[in-house]
């Protein structure tokens, strides 16, 4: 049998010239020179699995046994059986990783949850489904209730300094459909959190009727509810060293701070921690928010630093919290990662391509081999190697073909899952038992070969010379193999360099971002880092707090002196008229003391 590595023909087995042409072999050789003789030449070697095994199995069998024998029907059922094992398993990890990942597509980006984690902009009211919203190059990650309470003039229609509840009424619905929160459960919020700090402040008889909120009792209690936004208890420690109370506690200007570490860390924490203030009073759009973002942001990771304070220069150790999912996304932007990724996914695109090349030389031997023609080739055929297959029939050719079109739709479907199995992990060592789980779906063929069939058989396969067969072939790259695999390389290089940018632009990078915006509420692209940034708490409690202090109480005074004129002028009133009434009586009694 030739073997066909650069083209040349084992001596042995070509026809010779002047051969006797009433050699029953006369056909077969015949068949071998027309092979020989035409395009570009390749061969199948015998691979220890089943799909190689059943190529030929049934067909060397009925050349040899001139019947369809046990051993030819388990080459039939383990080709079945392979085939039903890697469709399990593959469509549970199609519908465990891609199922739930349906959600990237047309903007909408999810990590595998039952929820998404960020959605574009879009006509149409927000559902509320996403934890963040992306804007303008921007991602808004703070719960629904902060980021309407971050847009005064959206909610003062009038703008004549007071949210009153009819205002809230008129833009209800409005506001409920761009922001997915009932504007009347935030309205009520801030009255409650207003209640909650009536021993600092005095509360205006608006608020207390619920009527409505002037904007310096709205900038007063803004603090309180852009707090809520950093979700829980774990990030005083961060706020804290982020220079967030930095101001009051040097100023000391803030009461419901106070001006010691412990002070504002209990206020922090007064609000933060389960069950605090935030949890209690905001709407249950909050809690929601809540637990969807610790559940994306994953096991909380704490590292110790040490605050000290702006105030008197002590110093205090504390533990700032970073997650998970955060850090895992960071690990993915890293240049170290990305080659370390790059190469196993280089490894899983040679892995199918290689397959995928095998299954078009099973295609080229099938297409290519002639039917069973007269009594005289089949004789010849019967006289040559029982491994060598030069005819085969119309059922075989159809089982294979059958075999060929189901394993190329379950390589191209596992191209597709295992790239985007590889590609949602961010952990070393995660990624490449991932890689092995995947390629252990690809070696069922090669385990129930060696599991299931006896030694004897296995080595009598495995012992057959090479097949040989014309390519199927568009151009002259065919005739140069040596190219071919160099362009195969390359062009699985490209692929694997493609898919890998690919995925870090357009999921890792806003993923991180999202994450980050998220969980830390930080980054260049946070609109929460931009809108509650060290210089604008050092603002708020500077000048915004003390300024809205004064304003209440001055409201309270002018409140106080109005009641007061009215009392006042009452007696004059009363005096007046009684003087007008004893008058009167007088005026009647003389009247009738004359008569």
């Amino acid at each position: 049998m030739p073997v066909f590595g650069n083209g040349n023909r084992s001596p042995r087995q070509s026809p010779q010239a002047g051969a006797n042409p009433d050699d029953p072999t006369e056909p077969i050789d015949s068949y071998r020179a027309g092979l020989l003789e035409e395009g570009p030449k390749d061969c199948i070697s015998p691979n220890p699995d089943v799909f190689s095994y059943f190529m030929l199995k049934a067909p060397s069998e009925q050349k040899e046994h001139k019947k369809f024998t046990v051993d030819a029907g388990m080459s039939y059922f383990l080709v079945l059986l392979t085939l039903a094992i890697q469709c399990t398993l593959l469509f549970c990890v199609y519908n465990k990783v891609i199922g739930r990942n349906t959600n990237w597509q047309h903007g909408i980006m999810n990590t595998g949850k039952d929820w998404n984690l960020f959605q574009n902009s879009k006509d149409g009211c927000n559902d509320g489904s996403s934890l963040c919203t992306f804007i303008d190059g921007e991602y808004s990650c703070a719960p629904p209730s902060v980021q309407l309470v971050g847009h005064w003039d959206e909610l003062d229609i009038n703008k004549d300094g007071i949210w009153t509840r009819q205002e809230v009424m008129k833009s209800r619905d409005a506001l409920k459909c761009k922001y997915a929160v009932d504007p009347l459960e935030v309205f009520g919020v801030l009255i409650t959190l207003l209640n909650e700090r009536k021993e600092h402040i005095w509360l205006h008889p608006k608020i207390n009727s619920s009527e409505g909120i002037h904007k310096d009792y709205f900038t007063y209690i803004m603090g309180d509810v852009a707090l809520c936004g950093y979700r829980n208890e774990d990030m005083c420690g961060n706020l804290l060293q982020r220079g967030v109370f930095d101001a009051p506690l040097k100023n000391v200007s803030v009461p419901r701070v106070g001006s010691t570490i412990t002070s504002a860390l209990e206020y922090c924490r007064g609000l933060l921690e389960q069950g605090g203030l935030c949890e209690r009073v905001l709407p249950s759009t909050y809690a929601t928010w809540k637990i969807e973002s610790v559940q994306e942001c994953q096991e909380p990771k704490y590292n110790k630093f040490v605050y000290t304070d702006p105030s008197d220069g002590s110093i205090k150790s504390l533990l700032e919290v970073d997650y998970e999912a955060r850090q895992d996304y960071e690990t993915a932007k890293t240049l170290v990662f990305r080659t370390y990724k790059f190469g196993i996914t280089l490894i899983w695109f040679l892995l199918i391509g290689s397959k995928l090349r095998e299954v078009g030389k099973y295609v080229a031997w099938a297409y290519g081999l002639p039917f069973k023609a007269d009594a005289a080739e089949e004789e010849a055929d019967r006289k040559t190697d029982r491994h060598e297959v030069h005819f085969i029939s119309m059922t075989h050719r159809v089982a294979m073909f059958a075999v060929i079109f189901i394993r190329i739709c379950l390589l191209l479907i596992l191209l597709y899952v295992g790239l985007s199995f590889l590609g949602r992990q961010n952990q070393y060592i995660d990624l490449l038992l991932d890689g092995v789980a995947l390629m252990f779906i690809m070696q069922v063929a090669e385990i129930l070969y060696d599991r299931v069939l006896r030694q004897e058989v296995r080595t009598s396969w495995e012992e057959t010379e090479p097949i040989p067969l014309n390519k199927l072939h568009v151009s002259w790259i065919a005739k140069r193999p040596d190219i071919e695999d160099v362009l195969f390389l390359v062009a699985v290089t490209f692929l694997t360099l493609s898919f890998t940018v690919y995925y870090n632009i357009e999921l890792v990078e806003p993923l991180y971002d999202a994450l980050q915006c998220t969980c830390l509420s930080q980054g260049h692209n946070c609109r929460e880092a931009h809108a509650f940034s060290s210089s604008f708490w050092d603002n708020y409690w500077t000048n915004e707090v003390p300024s809205s202090i004064q304003a209440i109480a001055k409201m309270k005074i002018e409140q106080a002196a109005a009641p007061a004129a009215a009392p006042a002028a009452a007696p004059a009133t009363f005096t007046v008229s009684a003087g007008r009434h004893a008058v009167n009586l007088l005026k009647f009694h003389h009247q009738s003391h004359l008569r």
